[in-house]
């Protein structure tokens, strides 16, 4: 049965005023050229409407457009009170806004390769509020094509060009509120939006650009734009334009168009001899009752007189959540640990440190961000150039890269391979006999420096005994201090003790001296 049921008048210069909905049912729908339906109510169609005509949206309330997929030639909006999708639609020639925007929550609008959308602006745009996209047909190269996105009132167009060659071809976009979920959570500078982008049918390259409108949090001339590729975020070929305010990015892929500060990555992993158990390492500072501050211990005395942050000014903090027990026991937090990255160009290669961070380890050895799981973030630096990475911590001796013979190389796309000082030889180690190797071959960074001073002694002057018994206990060798989180429990078990079952005493003196009360180890870094 064919069905064009309408509640329209014939007005002059070829209009139809339809009072309420216009319902296309297996019916043609033929508008002439210079002809213009306008609608008041709902647009219902399981059929095209033909011709070169228009339809105008123009009612008093919101409007339902339900075309099941199928085409409008000619559209125009002019409804402030906005209009609705309730099925999937197709733009065969042109959109036009006037006024008011279409909500396309969880349906898709596709514009025809041919399509025009003109007249985007403040409240005259698609709102692709739920999973529904804006789709541009590609048959042929773009250059420039404006996809008029917004959210709430606020316009958020987005940019399509394109290059290359084409088959049943499409760029989806969407403009989405709020901080990109993949964000790093060290970025300080970022958008307060972002654009869900896919491409299909396209083989060469695309191209887009969002425009943000002001939305950004932080400082914005510290931005770039920046894609995310479903894996990994892509800074290459991104760029931002603060005085349009708008931020591009090649789009490699289905993923997300952003802006945020640049930043490198780095996978990092070591063993603190202080907490080796012979197979990883303990986490007795976090089991049971967590004495791992939640913030960066190392800009706090005592530690903060030996360890000085550079380019670093926000306080790492992590949720207290981070330390509670992971889902696999390897993931566990042991402690913080301090990083350096330092410049390999000059002439003493290494001795530069560009920035510090602080950050935590896992049982495995794992070095991750203040999340508990995502690689360490440094922030504003660019990928290309090659780093010394150094490891300090608050009781054990610092170790770094060889500049030489180890050039760390990081990127903000993919960290690339594990940094493991666990497995690592000299040659590999800044240094020489900088960390301790096991009878089974694994490498562990010294421990007993209980006064962080950068060497480990018995005796003699400024020694970690003296300040294990002296300093922490009061000259007392039967004190003991239980569940404290303090550089002189150098076996890392909450306990501080000099005698007794074990005690620290014995762990500097035989673990770590080799049972000589006359040896001493000092912390190897370039200078």
């Amino acid at each position: 049965m064919k069905r064009l049921i309408a509640f329209c008048a014939l007005l002059t210069g070829g209009t139809i005023a339809c009072s309420g909905q216009l319902f296309v049912d297996n019916a043609t729908l033929f508008i002439q050229t210079g002809a213009t339906v306008t609608v008041q109510g709902d647009v219902t169609s399981n059929v095209d409407i033909q011709g070169p005509g228009k339809v105008l949206l123009k009612g008093s309330s919101n409007q339902n457009v339900n075309m099941n997929g199928f085409t409008i030639p000619n559209l125009e909006m002019d409804n402030t009170a906005n209009a609705t999708l309730t099925g999937n639609a197709r733009i065969g020639s042109s959109m036009l806004f006037t006024n008011g925007k279409i909500t396309q929550g969880n349906f898709n609008m596709r514009i025809a390769d041919v399509a025009t959308v003109t007249g985007g602006g403040a409240s005259k745009f698609f709102e692709t509020s739920g999973t529904g996209q804006l789709l541009k047909e590609v048959s042929s190269n773009l250059t420039n094509y404006v996809l008029p996105l917004g959210i709430g009132s606020t316009y958020y167009p987005a940019t399509v060009s394109t290059t290359g060659t084409y088959a049943s071809a499409s760029v989806g976009v969407q403009a989405k509120n709020g901080a990109e979920p993949n964000k790093h959570p060290r970025s300080t500078d970022y958008l307060n939006l972002y654009w869900p982008i896919t491409r299909t049918g396209v083989t060469g390259t695309v191209n887009a650009s969002g425009n943000y409108n002001a939305n950004f949090t932080g400082v914005e001339t510290d931005m770039r734009g920046i894609f995310w590729n479903g894996t990994n975020w892509v800074l290459a070929g991104g760029a931002i334009n603060t005085a349009s305010d708008d931020a591009s990015a090649p789009v490699t892929g289905n993923g997300n168009l952003y802006a945020m500060n640049r930043f490198l990555l780095s996978r990092l992993k070591v063993f603190l001899q202080g907490a080796f158990n012979g197979t990883d390492m303990n986490d007795n500072l976090r089991a049971g009752t967590n004495l791992i501050p939640l913030s960066d211990p190392y800009r706090s005395a005592p530690y903060s007189t030996t360890f000085t942050h550079v380019n670093n000014p926000v306080v790492e903090t992590a949720n207290a959540t981070v330390f509670n027990n992971a889902a696999l026991t390897a993931d566990n937090i042991v402690d913080w640990v301090y990083l350096e990255l330092r410049d390999n160009s000059g002439l003493n290669p290494g001795a530069t440190v560009v920035q510090t961070r602080a950050a935590l380890v896992q049982r495995d050895g794992d070095i991750v961000d203040i999340d508990g799981i995502s690689p360490v973030y440094f922030k504003n630096l660019d990928a290309g150039a090659t780093y010394t990475v150094a490891i300090r911590h608050r009781n054990h001796l610092g170790i770094a890269t060889d500049p030489v013979a180890n050039l760390q190389s990081l990127s903000e796309a993919n960290p690339g391979a594990i940094t493991d000082f666990t497995v690592m030889t000299d040659p590999q180690i800044f240094g020489t006999s900088a960390a301790y190797t096991t009878s089974a071959g694994k490498v562990l960074m010294w421990g007993g420096n209980a006064n962080s001073n950068a060497n480990t002694r018995y005796s003699g002057l400024s020694n970690d005994r003296d300040y294990l018994l002296v300093t922490t206990l009061g000259n007392n060798p039967a004190a003991s201090i239980a569940n404290t989180y303090n550089a002189a429990d150098l076996n890392m078990n909450r306990t501080v003790r000099y005698s007794g079952l074990s005690n620290d005493r014995d762990f500097l003196l035989i673990t770590v001296l080799g049972n000589n009360p006359a040896a001493s180890r000092t912390q190897s870094l370039p200078l």
